[in-house]
């Protein structure tokens, strides 16, 4: 083999081994990109569900709101009550925790799935 053969190889070689590393870092580039757009999609799906779940949420806390004030407002009305006053808002209160549970439980799911 002649050294002008043997330069005209190592040449190419080098070009492709440069021309390879090229690849490389486009390839890396590339799956950093895709990740980027996977967490991005994440994000958007965390907020909804955020969105979701405070939509959820916001007639039960509104409706223990209302449950309060109105136990507020018979308490004032007639002492004797209190008892009755006491166990309604106790179960407005276990209802409100139990559709919060049920609320977060289906929001985990639909993140999950």
């Amino acid at each position: 083999m002649s050294d002008a053969s043997i330069n005209d190889l190592t040449a190419r070689i080098e070009a492709l081994e440069a021309e390879t590393e090229r690849l490389r870092e486009q390839l890396v580039q590339a799956q950093i990109d895709q990740w980027k757009g996977r967490i991005d999609d994440l994000d958007v799906q965390m907020h909804l569900g955020a969105l979701d779940l405070r939509d959820k949420l916001q007639p039960v806390v509104d409706q223990f709101r209302s449950n309060v004030a109105d136990a507020r407002a018979r308490l004032g009305t007639a002492a004797s009550t209190a008892d009755d006053v006491l166990a309604n808002l106790r179960k407005g209160f276990d209802k409100a925790v139990d559709d919060i549970s049920k609320a977060v439980r289906q929001a985990r799911e639909s993140v999950g799935s």
